[in-house]
This record gives structure tokens, C-alpha cells and sequence, in this order.
């Protein structure tokens, strides 16, 4: 399987997490194959094995004229976006074991989209990707999204209507910081746009 192909797929499962999760045993092995998947995605990014397979983006950090543009970015939106499924979710106490479904599935890889925008970053910031404070945005929003199962579960000492609003604000500040990813990243788009000004 190629990389570009194996990161697609990656994505998708990740950005699926907060969807609905299937029952039947079918289902459930292709969701352990899709967190399979993710996982050697990850091992990609982080090893710079994309680096070295496109020659275009490797050139790009040796001279620093990378110019990023919305392919770059749009799983980083996608993922802010899929957001909204997890903060219908957490609001209703109802749809508490399914947002614990997903959030469970996210906490098998919390460091995905960090990798994701370290990745992004490398291409055009000579030194210190890691460093960056936009991946720290993300890292910092992966972090959240991952507190919130704890919280679900009752292991904060948030019960009831306490875990529920607690919940929703922790989706919000994490859609918040991917905006501030979006809006720093400097690449002009609507969707990016609109995004941003509905999670400031």
C-alpha cells in the first residue's frame, strides 16, 4: 500500500471516532484494522518517511519556500469539524457511552494530529518543529479531547450535569485551538475562514 494512501485511510478512521460505532463483529474488525492503519501512519510522519518519499516537500524544508496550502491543512479542519459529533454527544447525557465509544477509540493514538502538524510544520520552519507553538495548539487539543474520557467516566469527580457542561466546554476550547492552528497557518480559505469566526 502506498504512504499517501495508507495516511488517507489513517485519517478517515481517526476523523471517524466521534461517528456512531457499529455493533456487529464485521464492523468491529475493520475498526481494529483502521487503528492499525493509524498507528503505522504515525509512524511515518514521525520517522519522516514522507519526507523522503516526496522530494518536493524535503527541498522545500532545505530552502525554506514552502508555501502551505489547504490539501496541507484540510484533515486538521476535517478533525475540528468532526468536533461537532462529539460535542452532541458529550451534551447529551443519553449519548454518553457513545462519545465514550470514541473517545476511547482517539485514546489508542491522543499524539496523531500532533504528529500530523509537526509534520506539516517540519516543511517549512528549518529548526524546532516541535517546538512550534502551532503544533503545541494541537498537541494541547489532543490532549483535551483525550481528558474528556476520563471525565465521562466519573474518574474527575464530575457527575451528571457538572460532567456534561465540563465535557462541552473541553470540545470547545479544542476546536478553539484548531482554529488558532488554521489562523496561523497562514493558508487563505473559506472553509478555514468560517471555521475559525464559529470557534473563536
Amino acid at each position: 500500500m502506498k504512504i499517501s494512501t495508507a495516511i488517507t485511510l489513517s485519517l478517515v478512521a481517526s476523523a471517524s471516532a466521534f461517528a456512531p460505532c457499529p455493533t456487529n463483529k464485521a464492523s468491529t474488525a475493520l475498526n481494529l484494522n483502521n487503528d492499525q492503519t493509524r498507528r503505522a501512519a504515525l509512524a511515518s510522519i514521525t520517522t519522516g518517511v514522507i519526507a523522503s518519499t516526496f522530494p518536493s516537500a524535503a527541498s522545500a524544508l532545505i530552502i525554506g519556500d514552502y508555501k502551505p496550502k489547504y490539501d496541507d491543512m484540510k484533515q486538521v479542519y476535517g478533525l475540528g469539524m468532526t468536533l461537532d459529533n462529539l460535542k452532541a454527544k458529550v451534551a447529551d447525557p443519553d449519548q454518553s457511552e457513545a462519545a465514550l465509544v470514541g473517545l476511547r477509540a482517539w485514546n489508542k493514538d491522543p499524539d496523531f494530529y500532533t504528529g500530523y502538524a509537526r509534520n506539516f510544520i517540519s516543511k517549512s520552519v528549518k529548526n524546532n518543529a516541535e517546538g512550534d507553538v502551532r503544533v503545541g495548539y494541537i498537541r494541547q487539543a489532543s490532549s483535551v479531547i483525550g481528558s474528556i474520557q476520563e471525565l465521562l467516566e466519573g474518574r474527575q469527580g464530575l457527575f451528571g450535569a457538572d460532567a456534561t457542561k465540563e465535557a462541552t466546554a473541553r470540545v470547545a476550547k479544542a476546536q478553539s485551538l484548531i482554529g488558532k492552528f488554521l489562523a496561523e497557518c497562514e493558508v487563505e480559505d473559506e472553509k478555514f475562514v468560517a471555521y475559525i469566526k464559529t470557534h473563536p
